[in-house]
């Protein structure tokens, strides 16, 4: 692509999800439209697609100029939905699935505008069909009897007479619904009823389709009940929707129902959002996918630029720049690895620079909660305030300052606002505006790895992150760390529902009203629930609780109920907790019924649901796939695109779980000596060398190569720092021994079997080897029979998948780790197509004799130059990273890894990068 338009699938737009429950990425993208997909894990999950006119994602090089015009634009495209709730669906919006959201400013403050898709959609595919249900009505008349069919809030009893038939009673219900409902519509055949729900449609125009699935009806007879219904209730079904919508949005027009219409030429943020399907129980894990077809975008405006040649950036510690007053300085992923920032008032920032070209100039900063008034003077010209106050938010951006001529220029920035609230300086950039992407300098034996633990990575279209390796340049192999964080399912353990127990008794009271309110703690009474039942004539106490069952979950979001004879047991949708913060109350006792609520907490005359316990996400170990559904799609997507360009793949695993289970039950973490689990700071769980770790690791291994393969591309696969944890623990449970995390059950057992001893207690990894012999031979034989187990176990399937190994040499300098963390027998030529090292511990050390010497310590292994790589961190711009990259390319390696792509981007490594032994530069 040699231009980047606003609003293209495979270039601007992003995905997020609800964090930690749900999972959800694109894949399949391209300029005419994607997919999104994942998996829900509870009810109120929820993913979205976003447009941003803040793009922190691309490499400087690449990344569009803000423009949040789109004014001239009209976005055309359709939608199919599984097993989300469907765009025409009725149910109260818990999260903004009906709307696209815009954050947008009118001129006096940036307002979130809510446009109600239904009302910009046409169906495109399918059509609709009410729903219905059926009811037949058998057995003998008895005068004076009462049979009925109720829904919703309506009822149709009828009293038999002296020489009614059944079928001449089914005559007269339905007679009674086609005259008084304002919902359905009936008809009879004998003795069998149909009721179709139309809602406030007729029945050639209903649209009520899907919406009516969920709603249920209930039978009943009074009197000597000689008559029979064959069901004494069912839902509705057969309702069917539109499957594939067509929608159209021309922004000038969008309106919000409350707010009016959007101010089109100011929009910072667009998103669509999808949520989970509707689920009439406790909540059970399933997939999704929503896909997105003949996408298009017309009108004007439509181009991005970019800062074209002749850009440049003044970085926040440029010696051109100079504060006044208090700052303090911090790294990360800014521009340049650094920002400065004050939270007093009077600070100021000033800065003198002169371009040769007329420029757009702009200021890169944060928006935040907390965030500061500034005030802009260019030139002793007139101030320009910028309020960087966002509620919520937390993202860095660059503002507009002007748009001035070729010549010298001063800038002076000054915080403005209340103390305590903060403005962060990252740069100026003086922007000359281009339309085509320049053409960088290609590094053959350069590689960029992705980190599917990042935003740059989860968020971005797969396809974009392929591009955005390919257009800087580098031509390597590439290396793609699948994460510890999000590429496994999930289970919440422990978890249960919180619920509240109604006990009918007596009979109802016919013509009185029987009431449950729900509320929530700390909510007005005016925002409570009051569900409400109309007693019948032929109510008993179970179809008292069986009524409240199906209004309840005919379309109530926060609960969902469940009757038994004459108990009706409501579920909290909310895990966990937060369930126990519903309220429940219930109309009086009257003098024939009595209600009883149980299983409840009752506080200071407030009675609230109870029994909701909070569980933990952990990893499913049995999950099959291993993989999650956004982690396929988007890693498949990834491999297709990588292979269109030509490049070799390797994707990694570590031992690492982010969502790792570390109870000993779960038997999977690296244990210390005084049996806590290994947890990292990542944060994740080191897991061990035992079958139950083999057995789940064998597959994830398996369903990545599942994936390579389907993409087109000879598996290749990395063991990345497939290790023991590299350092001892300092215990704190009292008369425990600090040491290694060599002691999970099955190390120890094993151990014993095989030597009829304990394990000597290894406190350190400075231990002398040779002092313990038999644990030195041990501990990597453990580690090499897990390797090879997972090799034998994907190449059954793919004969030819490659693997390589990433080796530390750096963590693994202390005389214990040095041995048992290299299972020498194992890890050869002959097993193993590369060998990859990697020391970021003296990178940031700035020690590039010991980086060297990293590198050449793996030389006793017996790989030649090209059967070797190395991985070099970028995350820390002040190291001699650059001069670590082409010391590795001195030695002949197959490739050199540059971690990560992200560093890559956010920091704004300026390219091409330099073939000489200079320190690392950044943009500007």
């Amino acid at each position: 692509m040699a231009t980047l338009q606003k609003l293209q699938p495979d270039g601007d737009l992003q995905c997020y999800f609800f964090e930690p429950s749900a999972i959800a990425a694109l894949s399949s993208t391209s300029a005419t439209g994607y997919t999104v997909s994942g998996t829900w894990r509870q009810q109120f999950d929820w993913a979205v697609i976003e447009w941003n006119r803040d793009n922190v994602f691309e490499h400087p090089a690449f990344r569009p100029l803000p423009d949040g015009d789109l004014s001239g634009l009209t976005l055309s495209y359709q939608e199919t939905r599984e097993n989300c709730i469907p765009l025409d669906s009725d149910l109260y919006p818990t999260v903004s699935w009906p709307t696209l959201r815009v954050w947008a400013n009118n001129g006096s403050g940036e307002q979130i505008y809510q446009i109600p898709l239904t009302n910009y959609a046409t169906p495109s595919a399918g059509s609709y069909q009410s729903a219905t249900v059926q009811f037949t009505l058998s057995g003998t008349p008895t005068v004076g009897d009462y049979v009925g069919l109720a829904f919703l809030s309506e009822h149709y009893p009828y009293l038999m007479n002296t020489g009614d038939t059944l079928a001449f009673a089914i005559e007269n219900i339905v007679e009674g619904i086609n005259a008084f409902s304002a919902t359905m519509q009936a008809s009879a055949t004998g003795t069998t009823i149909t009721i179709t729900y139309l809602g406030a449609g007729l029945p050639t125009s209903s649209t009520t389709g899907t919406n009516g699935n969920i709603i249920g009806a209930y039978s009943y007879v009074s009197g000597s009940q000689t008559e029979l219904w064959d069901a004494a209730s069912r839902l509705f079904s057969g309702g069917t929707s539109p499957s594939q919508w067509q929608i159209t949005l021309p922004f000038a027009s969008l309106s919000d129902p409350v707010l009016g219409v959007v101010p089109a030429s100011a929009i910072r943020k667009l998103r669509w959002t999808y949520s989970a399907a509707l689920q009439a129980e406790d909540f059970v894990r399933g997939e999704f996918r929503v896909v997105v077809t003949n996408w298009t975008v017309t009108g004007t405006g439509h181009n991005y630029s970019i800062a074209g040649p002749g850009s440049r950036r003044i970085e926040d510690d440029s010696n051109q720049v100079q504060y006044s007053g208090t700052w303090t300085s911090g790294g990360g992923n800014f521009s340049g690895g650094l920002i400065h920032s004050t939270g007093v008032p009077g600070s100021s920032v000033s800065c003198t620079y002169t371009s040769a070209q007329d420029h757009s100039l702009y200021l890169g900063t944060r928006l935040l909660a907390s965030g500061a008034l500034i005030s802009i003077v260019v030139d002793a010209g007139s101030p320009l305030s910028v309020n960087l106050d966002l509620a919520g938010e937390d993202v860095l951006i660059r503002t507009l300052i002007g748009q001035l001529n070729s010549g010298t220029h001063s800038v002076t920035i000054t915080q403005v606002g209340d103390a305590g609230t903060y403005f962060y300086f990252d740069f100026l950039e003086i922007a000359i505006p281009a339309t085509d992407y320049p053409s960088e300098t290609t590094e053959t034996k350069l590689a960029a790895a992705t980190d599917w633990d990042t935003n740059n990575s989860l968020a971005v279209a797969p396809e974009r992150t392929a591009w955005m390796i390919y257009s800087l340049g580098f031509r390597a192999r590439v290396n793609h760390y699948a994460g510890a964080l999000w590429f496994y399912e999930l289970n919440c353990v422990g978890q249960q529902y919180a619920s509240a127990t109604i006990t009918f008794s007596g009979s109802p009271d016919p013509n009185l009203i029987t009431q449950i309110i729900l509320g929530t703690v700390g909510q007005p009474s005016s925002t409570d629930t009051t569900i409400e039942h109309l007693n019948l004539i032929g109510d008993t106490t179970e179809t008292l609780a069986t009524a409240f069952a199906l209004l309840l979950n005919g379309g109530y979001t926060a609960v969902w109920a469940q009757a038994s004879s004459s108990q009706l047991t409501i579920y909290s949708r909310a895990m966990g907790t937060d369930g126990n913060a519903l309220t429940i109350a219930t109309s009086a006792n009257t003098t024939d019924l009595t209600i009883t609520i149980t299983g409840t907490t009752t506080t200071a005359g407030v009675t609230t649901f109870s029994g909701g316990v909070d569980g933990n996400w952990y990893t499913d170990l049995e999950a099959m796939p291993r993989l999650n559904r956004a982690a396929r799609d988007w890693n498949q997507s990834y491999f297709q695109a990588l292979n269109g360009y030509g490049y070799e793949v390797t994707a990694s695993f570590s031992m690492e779980l982010g969502n790792g289970d570390p109870s000993i039950a779960a038997g999977v973490a690296q244990r210390y000596p005084d049996q806590t689990p290994a947890l990292l700071t990542t944060p994740s769980l080191q897991t061990n060398f035992s079958p139950t770790s083999a057995t789940f690791w064998q597959q994830v291994y398996l369903d990545m190569a599942t994936l390579m393969n389907a993409a087109g591309l000879t598996p290749y696969l990395q063991f990345g720092e497939v290790q023991w944890w590299y350092f001892p623990n300092v215990t704190s449970i009292s008369g425990a021994v600090s040491g290694m995390a060599f002691y999970d059950a099955y190390t120890t057992t094993a151990f014993q079997a095989e030597y009829g001893r304990a394990m000597t207690v290894i406190t350190s990894n400075t231990v002398d080897p040779t002092t313990i012999p038999q644990e030195a031979a041990f501990l990597p034989g453990l580690v090499g029979s897990f390797t090879a187990q997972i090799r034998a176990f994907v190449r059954a399937t793919y004969p030819n998948c490659r693997f390589e190994v990433l080796y530390p040499p750096d963590v693994n300098a202390f005389p214990f780790t040095s041995v048992i963390n290299y299972p020498a027998t194992d890890w050869t030529p002959a097993n193993l197509n590369c060998l990859k090292t990697e020391s970021f511990t003296y990178t940031g050390e700035r020690d590039l004799d010991l980086s060297l010497a990293s590198m050449n310590s793996a030389n006793v292994y017996g790989f030649t130059p090209s059967e070797r790589s190395h991985l070099v961190g970028i995350s820390d711009p002040s190291t001699a990273w650059l001069k670590e990259v082409r010391l590795a390319q001195s030695q002949g390696f197959e490739s050199v890894v540059l971690f990560a792509l992200d560093q890559m981007c956010l920091i704004g490594y300026s390219l091409p990068l330099s073939t000489g032994m200079r320190r690392s530069t950044r943009l500007g």
